[in-house]
């Protein structure tokens, strides 16, 4: 069944507004304006305005990791799309509607990790790491969960460096030492760094 355009209308002034302001600071005043709909579709569609964060943190998630995999599914070989990760954070850092990690600012926003939200970005943090792991397995990295939990920290440090100082140049940065790990991981201890 196709979704409903009233629906979509929702989610995507929903998906804009949250990641550009926050999602305390985007009230659903605002969400309905920019989607150009009544206020009782957000009922219709989403029950309330946490249904509309739990499906926009769903969403941002499928996009997000969709178009990372996309991005370094063209890099050849297992360990360049490791390195590709981090062109893909250059060029997502560079576009002029970043405002960091999505997951990382709800979480900020919603502190508790008991909290549903807290707990979704949590999960989308996983599956990041899990999608990390699957290619240093792939590459045949030694210790690969321990590299996947390096370079998982290594893309989280480098999204804040870079929400906090733009133009810190925090992906060109994280990417050197991704490669030192990954050529170490390899048994290659002269690794050259660009």
């Amino acid at each position: 069944m196709k979704p409903s355009p009233t629906r979509e209308a929702l989610l995507e002034a929903a998906c804009v507004l949250f990641y550009q302001r926050g999602i305390h600071a985007t009230s659903v005043d605002a969400i309905l304006e920019k989607a150009g709909v009544a206020r009782q579709s957000l009922y219709l569609h989403f029950t309330s305005k946490d249904g509309l964060i739990a499906e926009f943190l769903k969403v941002r998630d499928e996009r997000w990791r969709g178009a990372m995999q996309r991005y370094i599914a063209t890099a050849g070989e297992p360990d360049q799309k490791l390195l590709a990760i981090f062109d893909f954070l250059a060029s997502w850092f560079a576009e002029p509607d970043f405002h960091g990690c999505a997951f990382i600012n709800t979480a900020v926003e919603y502190a508790d990790p008991q909290h549903p939200f807290h707990q979704l970005s949590a999960e989308h943090k996983a599956r990041v790491r899990a999608d990390v792991l699957a290619l240093c397995l792939e590459a045949g990295l030694s210790e690969a969960e321990a590299v996947a939990g390096q370079l998982a920290l290594l893309m989280e440090g480098a999204t804040v460096t870079e929400q906090v100082t733009r133009g810190s140049q925090a992906a060109r940065q994280a990417r050197q030492i991704a490669e030192i790990l990954i050529y170490r991981s390899k048994g290659e201890t002269d690794a050259c760094v660009n």
